[in-house]
């Protein structure tokens, strides 16, 4: 690989663990964050968080630590961890999609029960159809042909996920601003009867999903592209395209917590909170201060 990715892949890989860590303490932590909606954010974020942690360091450690590395293996660990991650994404964005067409049946749609059996599924699809048996071709167990199943690996994991997320984010933009079109009237005719009524906050979510979506559309376009000059001969697959799949790939997973921590009204009120805490030193200090 080129020198620039090893200079600079380092650092999206240490903002998407630190990011997405952030995101699941908090999550974790505060019991206000662990609404429906944030069990798919947690449930990214952990995937997010896989993708940081395994995809750069791993290549890092077999080219420069190692003598001898299975990168077949490798390989297939980071990219569970990816396809992990854009599963994740869509289950995050079909239970956004859910909310904003479906809102008087949502909680009867999406029962704890059913979030948790989405979530699983994120990550069992991905284990089952892709992990599983290229490990087991990798080790020798069975034979698969690896030019059928990229193919089929790539169209279910990359090809779909880009057409189905950028359709259904078209949809919940447009159904949101009708949303908030007939809030705005709404309101006005509320203010009017109420002069004193504080107008209620719009809601966040689409943003956020619209932001994530977006970026992981710009970063897979790429990827897409490259799957596409493998598979034909219309146009060719260097080496330098390689590492700007790879690098984009990192950085997909670095923006996403920044998504949540500057779109996110709950994510980002809670960060403040967070910051704004004093340190333990210094409450026992006061506390003492006090007492004296």
């Amino acid at each position: 690989m080129s020198s620039w990715y090893w200079n600079v892949g380092w650092l999206p890989s240490i903002l998407a663990v630190v990011g997405n860590g952030l995101v699941i303490y908090l999550i974790l932590a505060r019991r206000i964050l662990r609404a429906t909606a944030n069990r798919f954010v947690l449930s990214l974020a952990i995937a997010d968080l896989s993708v940081g942690a395994c995809f750069y360091p791993g290549q890092a450690i077999c080219h420069f630590v190692l003598t001898s590395c299975n990168e077949m293996i490798r390989d297939d660990i980071a990219v569970l961890m990816i396809y992990s991650s854009v599963c994740n994404l869509f289950a995050m964005t079909l239970d956004h999609y859910i909310a904003i067409t479906r809102p008087l049946r949502y909680t009867l749609l999406m029962t704890a029960r059913r979030v948790v059996v989405v979530t699983a599924a994120a990550w069992i699809i991905p284990l089952s159809f892709y992990f599983i048996p290229s490990v087991c071709a990798s080790l020798g167990l069975f034979r698969i042909d690896f030019k059928v199943s990229v193919i089929i690996w790539t169209t279910l994991f990359e090809f779909i996920p880009c057409l189905v997320l950028l359709l259904v984010t078209v949809r919940n933009v447009i159904t949101s601003q009708k949303h908030s079109r007939r809030d705005t009237l709404l309101n006005i005719q509320l203010r009017h009867n109420q002069p004193n009524m504080k107008r209620p906050r719009s809601a966040s979510s689409t943003k956020v999903i619209t932001t994530v979506v977006v970026t992981f559309l710009i970063c897979y376009s790429v990827e897409v592209y490259s799957s596409f000059c493998h598979f034909t001969s219309l146009c060719v697959m260097n080496q330098n395209l390689y590492n700007v799949v790879r690098f984009l790939v990192i950085i997909n997973s670095a923006i996403n917590p920044i998504a949540y921590a500057l779109l996110k009204r709950d994510i980002k009120k809670e960060l403040r909170k967070m910051f704004r805490q004093k340190p333990v030193w210094k409450r026992r200090n006061s506390e003492r201060t006090t007492s004296v």
